[in-house]
């Protein structure tokens, strides 16, 4: 029943939509990117790259998901080289990562949750497995995959405080959908009750661990050479609408004092771009934008817009001290593990709902500061860019802190492992655990 009641609403948004699909391109590249293959039409050139390999699909919807994917993929290809791989994203900003990662044999747009297009898709790909990273949960591929025998598996799987009052408004669905998961795989034992709360099986629930933390550690970054004009960098990552006007603000109180300092300014979302260049315009202060920019003079300005995907890692490597984004507004905060790894100060706001237990950590460790507002921002800052020897210190801290988690990698490969087999699958198939149970305690 509650199958029915969702298609239904589902096919009744789609009827009510359907006159405005013309309108879509005007709206810019987020919405009307990959429209054909999120309505289960993918082009022969792309399909055929899997045509009869029972690829293992593995969806990661944005950025920060396809990110930490990586390892995986470089996992499976180096154990399994034959064996096909299909990745899916949601966002535009996703796919553009996507299909850069070595290992992918094709990237495509999921296909949007109707019936008919995931049934499209399915009989197009026919894939061996689908793996979905952290919580992304479609109720009809989900459903589809279960019916066909194609085992479900859940990596790195986060479900957040915040979310489950959410989700548990409509418990007896999602209780259903959890269901045809063949197994959940939680990036801690605290996401696990949450998912066994919500309905999963306690029985197919395990920890596996994140796999962002099983990320490799940042390389040496190219723009290390180049000029930086004796200026110290505050890079500024993955930032939302009400945070770059906080971070202007700071920047301008900090100036006469740090008449050195620069900032990088990345907005978290592509779309938002042209926004913030007209915040950045409005401030005063000169900038450019890194699109329109050589390598070579990256930092002649007072602020660099971070205006291309992919090179964020790149400028935390380069930079003095860290802000990640998602943080001073309620969002739930971003990965810090990329500026650790560069061995950077690190600054987050009060809002780290997403990554909770990694956020108090690194506090404890003394390997990041909590900012509650512009203000304390301001002070931190000033803090770290007048001391050094802190600065330095609390870098060194955060690599320490971030080293890399090669058992998290290891325990979601082998969870995903368990179901990369030619043979059939039975419907609902529950996985036997074995070293690495879990009781968990709700």
């Amino acid at each position: 029943m509650w199958f029915v009641g969702y298609n239904f609403l589902l096919s009744l948004l789609f009827l009510l939509a359907l006159p405005l699909l013309p309108l879509l391109p005007l709206l810019g590249k987020r919405f009307s990117a990959g429209l054909g293959q999120r309505l289960g039409y993918y082009p022969p050139a792309l399909t055929r790259t899997s045509a009869g390999a029972q690829p293992v699909w593995i969806h990661a919807s944005s950025v920060g998901e396809v990110r930490s994917i990586e390892t995986l993929v470089r996992e499976l290809k180096n154990r399994q080289p034959r064996r096909r791989i299909l990745l899916s994203t949601f966002t535009s900003s996703g796919q553009a990562i996507a299909e850069k990662i070595t290992g992918v044999d094709a990237a495509i747009y999921l296909p949007l949750d109707f019936l008919w297009t995931v049934r499209r898709a399915l009989r197009q790909w026919n894939p061996t497995l689908l793996l979905i990273a952290e919580t992304e949960i479609w109720p009809n591929l989900l459903s589809e995959c279960f019916r066909r025998g194609i085992p479900a598996v859940m990596v790195s799987g986060r479900l957040s405080p915040r979310s489950l009052p959410r989700y548990q408004r409509f418990g007896g669905f999602f209780r259903q959908v959890l269901g045809r998961f063949a197994a959940i795989g939680a990036q801690s034992a605290e996401d696990a009750a949450r998912m066994v709360k919500l309905g999963a099986d306690p029985s197919r629930v395990t920890v596996v661990g994140s796999l962002k933390s099983a990320g490799a550690p940042a390389p040496a970054s190219r723009l290390a050479s180049v000029a930086r004009h004796g200026k110290k960098l505050l890079i500024a990552g993955s930032t939302h609408g009400g945070e770059e006007e906080i971070l202007l603000a700071s920047f301008a109180a900090l100036r006469p004092k740090f008449p050195e300092l620069s900032m990088v300014l990345a907005p978290r979302h592509p779309q938002r771009f042209d926004e913030v260049e007209a915040l950045v315009r409005r401030s005063g202060f000169s900038f450019q934008r890194r699109s329109r920019s050589a390598d070579g003079d990256l930092f002649a300005r007072d602020i660099l817009l971070l205006d291309t995907l992919g090179e964020l890692g790149e400028f935390f490597a380069c930079g003095d001290i860290a802000f990640v984004g998602g943080s001073l507004v309620d969002i739930g905060g971003h990965n810090i593990l990329e500026p650790a790894r560069a061995g950077k100060a690190i600054l987050f706001g009060s809002y780290m709902s997403n990554l909770p237990a990694l956020a108090g950590e690194f506090k404890s460790a003394g390997a990041a500061m909590e900012v509650a507002d512009g203000p304390a921002l301001t002070a931190a800052l000033a803090q770290l860019l007048a001391d050094d020897a802190q600065r330095l210190a609390m870098g060194r801290r955060a690599l320490t802190a971030s080293a890399q988690d090669d058992g998290a990698m290891q325990r979601n490969y082998n969870l995903a492992a368990r179901y990369l087999t030619d043979a059939p699958v039975p419907l609902g198939a529950v996985p036997s655990y074995g070293e690495g149970d879990l009781t968990i305690h709700v």
